[in-house]
């Protein structure tokens, strides 16, 4: 029997995700021999499921292991996955004042740099900051985020001259790719970027091939990935990003440099 907590994903059995659960729907998922999950599964519910099925889909392992922008770079460290150079930030106060107390003095960033609140997708709640004032009102918005709940935030190196990424999405065992065209900083669809799935299919194929073996490392089933060719060099450079379909997002970018001062 094929469990299906997903709405436009039939199985067997069909089970509402924000419904209430009792012994009859955990008896159900026992014996389920696959389950299918949606991409708004809470964490709780998918852990249930995880440990009473072995056949799952998607696999968000690494999603709940490491969640948000300051997941993926926990996730890129770890597997030591090419991307631009990043500092985590747990809390605004981490980065807007010394703590002698801790043994710790606020390291800040040189600009330009890009502020990644750990939550958002299709670009939102990311900046380009130029300057100290701008980076003065980022942090006044992840201020707000923080008293709605939501923490840490990462601040990466700008690597300029960029006008397109590369979306490689995986879908189970189908692995596709297109490019996202914008000559501004976003390159998200929602943003005004273009699709083009034609162009440099070699460096395409490459891009694909690099995300399969991520994802072969990792488990991962259902993600969206963007990478961007530095100077249009073989190797990508990834960062996650979220989509709608992604159980995890990426991204790549690269350019190496010291960006980061002591106050």
């Amino acid at each position: 029997m094929v469990l299906s907590f997903h709405p436009t994903l039939p199985g067997d059995r069909f089970i509402w995700e924000r419904g209430s659960l009792g012994p009859g729907e955990l008896e159900w998922v026992r014996e389920a021999r696959a389950v299918l999950l949606p991409q708004t599964v809470a964490r709780e519910l998918y852990y249930l499921v995880r440990y009473h099925c072995p056949a799952v889909f998607p696999n968000y392992d690494l999603r709940f292991r490491w969640e948000g922008k300051v997941g993926d770079t926990m996730l890129f460290w770890s597997l030591g996955v090419p991307h631009p150079e990043t500092r985590i930030y747990p809390r605004v106060e981490a980065l807007e004042h010394d703590h002698p107390a801790m043994d710790y003095t606020a390291i800040q960033p040189l600009y330009p740099c890009v502020v990644k609140a750990s939550s958002g997708g299709e670009g939102s709640h990311t900046w380009l900051v130029r300057s100290r004032d701008e980076l003065a009102e980022v942090v006044h918005r992840l201020k707000e985020l923080e008293n709605e709940g939501y923490h840490g935030f990462v601040i990466q190196e700008y690597v300029g001259r960029v006008e397109r990424d590369l979306r490689v999405v995986i879908i189970g065992d189908q692995v596709l790719s297109y490019w996202r065209i914008n000559p501004g900083f976003y390159k998200n669809v929602a943003r005004g970027g273009e699709i083009d799935p034609e162009s440099d299919p070699e460096l395409q194929a490459i891009g694909r091939e690099q995300v399969a073996r991520l994802c072969e490392r990792t488990g991962i089933n259902l993600a969206g990935f963007d990478l961007i060719f530095p100077r249009e060099a073989i190797s990508p450079f990834f960062w996650r990003s979220t989509i709608p379909l992604a159980a995890r997002d990426w991204t790549a970018a690269g350019a190496t440099r010291n960006c980061w001062r002591r106050r």
